[in-house]
């Protein structure tokens, strides 16, 4: 063969070579529904101990032609691993699945008590098209407000969660949360698969409280140990890749909550995931973290995977309806959280957890990191008074203050932690421009008796007073044994009143609030700074209230009371009131009112008296 023989061949086998490996570049990736047949083979790629990925085999039964509205379910038999015997396992949501090298979407679905282990494939196309349309970060809070105003004021919100309370109301209802909830499997239906919720450093008197809740959004709650390290599970790798366990946090630090599944594809630092949806909530912002998976767990329903997270790489931002989507090595952004406890023992105990900064999410995530730290610390049940008090922090504006304190002898804890985050949920569920809350704070304080008071008569040191004068105000008290106390207080008649009769309202902060909303309704804040000064206007439940009211007639305009308004002003928004609804003409006019010294007891009830002013 001469050298220029040589030379061609060599170039000819070059040139083959070149646009061989062209031809695999230009090659699609993604192995679209349109060309799935029956009876093709493939692989998928999942974690079952450890981070080892390990591949099992998939078998395509067919496609189940628009299964949702415009979106196709591939059906397939799965083998290999432990699944002959665990079936398909929850957890593997997400499992990536290829024929001849190319990626068909994400193991989503199964039917439960199943004998095979037969499972429904997310179409990839379908994730990654409803993801792609999303933007990658999620609203940032402190923008523009697009979730809409709540439609009552504060004090008509916290209001109701505790009428809510009074009457033991279920935990969801008391936090009216839109998440879509999860309908129970039926055996015969092929139904998404639930997704492992791993919780760590929770009272079983807490997760028990809240199990149902989550229960109901399609999590299936598993309580284990903490969160692992790398020192104690080995090397973990620092970048996640198709068929890796991936955790999307909820709760981090001295406890945890998160939720496990498997990455489905990767392109760059863009993660897709789940293969469906992690809650529905759209936008989201929580940390995705590498995961080690200890065992599958055999079950008779859908088996599952005990997995717990391990560090950080990055954050979901997308909760969608065909999966979640996150980038790595972003910072998720969460809401640092302390609580401080002392016990009836007088021992304090410290906490720290970050919670997912959600609207929906974050007041019940909140309200479980306080139930735990309270059940941790004291009894569930007994005669107990809580009292709990903190501050949420709020970028470049004023904080809100929280107080509510419970005495009774059962439900103490979920009841003056409700109570407490109500403040929170309404701040957070309006989601006002420029709310950026860097931190919250509590602080719980717990005794072992129960320290509650009725008001059961109320009397003055003279029935005629005068303008500008103080009487001497006392509350006759009465505890649940029967015993009685009496407190005295300082009240001062307001200037400038006519001659006439006036009225003394006397009563515990939840009492006269509903009064005052029976009379008219509050107005609804308009911005930040309004909801923060409102939020902190709000009635307490440990101190008695005093309300002045004369028999001369008001208004309330926008839910603020005008009292004691001219014949003319009067009349005039007598006719003007049919044309707006912000407009209520008052019978009687609040004129002052006094918030009296804080109390060491619950009070609850209401009294009046009728004073006579002279000139």
């Amino acid at each position: 063969m001469t050298k220029r023989t040589c030379g061609l061949l060599v170039l000819a086998m070059v040139s083959i070579l070149a646009v061989s490996s062209a031809a695999s570049a230009q090659a699609p990736k993604f192995l679209p529904v349109s060309e799935i047949r029956s009876g093709m083979k493939g692989t998928g790629r999942t974690v079952f101990q450890g981070t080892a990925i390990e591949e099992f085999q998939v078998e395509v039964l067919g496609v189940l032609k628009n299964y949702g509205p415009k979106q196709d379910m591939i059906l397939a038999r799965l083998s290999g691993g432990p699944m002959e015997k665990s079936g398909v396992v929850q957890g593997m949501s997400g499992s990536p699945v290829y024929i001849d090298g190319r990626l068909v979407g994400a193991v989503a679905f199964a039917f439960p008590y199943a004998t095979q282990s037969i499972a429904g494939i997310q179409p990839i196309e379908q994730m990654t098209g409803v993801l792609d349309q999303m933007p990658a970060t999620p609203a940032v809070k402190g923008a523009p407000a697009s979730a809409g105003l709540p439609s009552v004021s504060p004090a008509a919100f916290v209001y109701g969660i505790v009428e809510k309370l009074r009457e033991g109301r279920p935990i969801h209802e008391l936090f009216g949360t839109a998440l879509s909830p999860v309908q129970a499997p039926s055996a015969t239906s092929l139904v998404q698969l639930r997704t492992p919720l791993f919780i760590s450093g929770v009272t079983p008197a807490a997760a028990q409280q809240f199990s149902s809740f989550f229960s109901s959004l399609g999590f299936n709650p598993v309580q284990g140990g903490a969160a692992g390290t790398v020192e104690n599970v080995g090397p973990v790798p620092s970048r996640l890749e198709p068929g890796s366990t991936v955790s999307a946090e909820l709760v981090r630090g001295d406890m945890n909550i998160s939720a496990n599944g498997t990455v489905t594809y990767v392109d760059g630092n863009k993660v897709y995931a789940f293969g469906h949806p992690f809650l529905s909530a759209g936008p989201i912002s929580v940390p995705m973290s590498s995961a080690y998976v200890i065992s599958v767990l055999p079950k008779l329903d859908t088996s599952i995977k005990l997995a717990f997270p391990v560090s950080v790489v990055g954050a979901f931002q997308q909760d969608r309806s065909t999966g979640i989507f996150g980038t790595m090595g972003d910072k998720p952004n969460m809401i640092p959280v302390s609580l401080d406890v002392r016990s009836s023992n007088n021992a304090t105990n410290h906490y720290n957890v970050e919670v997912a900064n959600d609207r929906y999410l974050s007041p019940i995530l909140m309200n479980y990191a306080v139930v735990n730290a309270i059940t941790a610390s004291e009894r569930g049940i007994g005669e107990m008074t809580l009292t709990v008090t903190g501050e949420v922090h709020i970028r470049n504006n004023d904080s809100v203050k929280i107080a509510a304190m419970f005495a009774g002898d059962a439900n103490g804890p979920s009841m003056a932690t409700a109570a407490a985050v109500a403040p929170i949920q309404y701040l957070v569920g309006g989601d006002y421009e420029g709310l950026i809350i860097d931190k919250v704070e509590f602080q719980i304080v717990s005794t072992d008796r129960k320290t509650l008071a009725t008001l059961d008569r109320i009397t003055v040191d003279q029935s005629d007073v005068r303008p500008g004068e103080t009487v001497a105000l006392s509350a006759l008290m009465r505890e649940p044994n029967g015993q009685t106390f009496v407190e005295r207080y300082s009240v001062v008649i307001p200037p400038g009143l006519p001659t006439g009769t006036i009225q003394l309202l006397v009563g515990d902060g939840t009492t006269m609030t509903g009064m005052e909303l029976k009379r008219s309704p509050a107005g609804v804040p308009m911005d930040l700074k309004t909801v923060i000064r409102e939020l902190n206007k709000l009635r307490r439940n440990d101190r008695l209230y005093v309300r002045v009211l004369s028999n001369q007639r008001g208004a309330v305009i926008r839910g603020e009371e005008l009292p004691s308004l001219p014949p003319s002003m009067i009349g005039l928004l007598d006719s003007d009131r049919a044309s707006s609804g912000n407009v209520t003409s008052m019978g009687s006019s609040a004129v002052a009112e006094y918030e009296l010294p804080q109390s060491k007891y619950v009070i609850q009830g209401q009294q009046s008296l009728t004073l006579t002013v002279k000139p």
